[in-house]
């Protein structure tokens, strides 16, 4: 996922997706409908910063709470790492948004941070984590995680604020960073186990 990002990233910068994502846009315009766009806007909200700073401390909080320090300690890395790093590649690639947006919002357009940080990091990162936790649902809790990541990330488009390979290179991004943490969280836990099962010299 984090060489489909950087290759995604090339060829926006390049141009060559312009007129895919010109296409998109116009075909969102044409299936504008009231109640789409109430989904949209609450999906908009949801995708807020004070939002996702709430959420994410309220989750950390339970994971402090359920004694599970090392957890809360990823999942707070995962949300940060995943704002920090979408704002610089904004500030690299310097994308303008498209001009008929039905929001507000000042940043540069690649890649979306609805999409990287609420839809990735907080939809498929919590659901990582948990299912973790809790093996046995872990499939349940992907599945809302990218269906809610999904919907997170089409919301942007269909409120025209985003370019469509805005959203996928957020969706890229930011999983990769939750599949990578995840990972490597995973394999230390592995490591320390096996070594705490090994005899003593």
């Amino acid at each position: 996922m984090l060489v489909a990002f950087l290759f995604l990233t090339v060829l926006v910068v390049a141009g060559w997706t312009q007129s895919v994502d010109d296409a998109w846009l116009s075909l969102m315009e044409d299936l504008e409908v009231p109640w789409l766009l109430s989904v949209a806007e609450l999906f908009h909200r949801l995708g807020s910063v004070p939002i996702a700073v709430v959420t994410t401390v309220v989750v950390a909080v339970v994971f402090m709470a359920m004694r599970k320090w090392r957890i809360a300690a990823v999942w707070v890395g995962i949300v940060v790492g995943a704002n920090a790093l979408s704002t610089i590649t904004k500030l690299l690639v310097d994308r303008p948004r498209p001009v008929d947006a039905l929001v507000h919002e000042s940043s540069a357009s690649y890649p979306s941070g609805h999409a990287m940080v609420s839809g990735a990091a907080i939809g498929i990162g919590l659901a990582v984590i948990v299912g973790v936790i809790w093996p046995n649902r872990h499939r349940l809790f992907l599945g809302v995680g990218i269906a809610y990541a999904v919907v997170m990330a089409w919301s942007r488009t269909y409120l025209l604020v985003h370019w469509l390979t805005d959203v996928v290179g957020g969706l890229l991004f930011g999983t990769a960073i939750v599949l990578i943490v995840a990972a490597v969280t995973l394999q230390r836990r592995t490591d320390v186990g096996n070594a705490a099962g090994e005899p003593g010299e």
